[in-house]
């Protein structure tokens, strides 16, 4: 339209944008118009992060968050798949843990760093658990979310013809809940990736984020 015809998007004027809005953070800082101890300019940044390459510190640093990441991934992604799966296929399951999952899905994941720096210290226990529970959520909803949409139909047949529970299981439920339980999966590494840093911030204590 018209109004489309002064401006046309293009590689390069997403290049001027972001090379304006450099500009307009290292000069905030230059000119003082904001303090330079909480917003640091965006020159030092890149001075310190080059330096840090070169060193090595920062792949140290870097290696031990995507470690202590992948540890709170794997524990938090198998405990969501097992909890889904559990509440997905057994009604009374379901009945006795509903509430205390609904309860305790509204708390904010950094809300629980106090408690756990608390009962866990402040070493990498404490930052894999939360990075865990940040995991926990995505695929433990997808997971059950997905038992419940499988086609009655498969599962009766199952039965129909005396398949043992865990056969079952493996052969029918888990493959027709794969696509959204790999859904889960790929929300839940961004979360777990997010908690590392943010738990890291927090405690200061080592990390890409400390």
């Amino acid at each position: 339209g018209p109004m489309n015809q002064g401006f046309r998007q293009t590689p390069a004027s997403g290049v001027v944008l972001i090379l304006l809005l450099a500009a307009l953070w290292e000069c905030s800082v230059r000119f003082d118009f904001v303090r330079a101890d909480a917003w640091p300019a965006l020159s030092d940044i890149g001075r310190v992060f080059f330096d840090s390459a070169r060193s090595g510190e920062l792949l140290r640093e870097a290696g031990g968050s995507l470690w202590r990441m992948l540890e709170g991934f794997v524990i938090g992604s198998l405990a969501g798949l097992a909890t889904g799966i559990l509440i997905g296929v057994s009604p009374k399951a379901f009945s006795t843990l509903d509430l205390s999952l609904q309860v305790l899905r509204v708390i904010p994941i950094p809300a629980l760093i106090p408690p756990a720096i608390l009962f866990l210290g402040l070493d990498d226990a404490m930052k894999v658990t939360i990075v865990a529970l940040a995991a926990f959520w995505p695929v433990m909803l997808n997971s059950f979310h997905a038992v419940r949409n499988i086609d009655e139909a498969f599962v009766e047949t199952a039965r129909t013809f005396n398949v043992p529970t865990a056969h079952t299981l493996r052969s029918v439920v888990v493959p027709a809940s794969a696509p959204l339980i790999m859904a889960g999966l790929r929300i839940s590494v961004a979360s777990a990736l997010i908690t590392t840093v943010v738990a890291e911030m927090i405690v200061g204590s080592g990390g890409i984020g400390a």
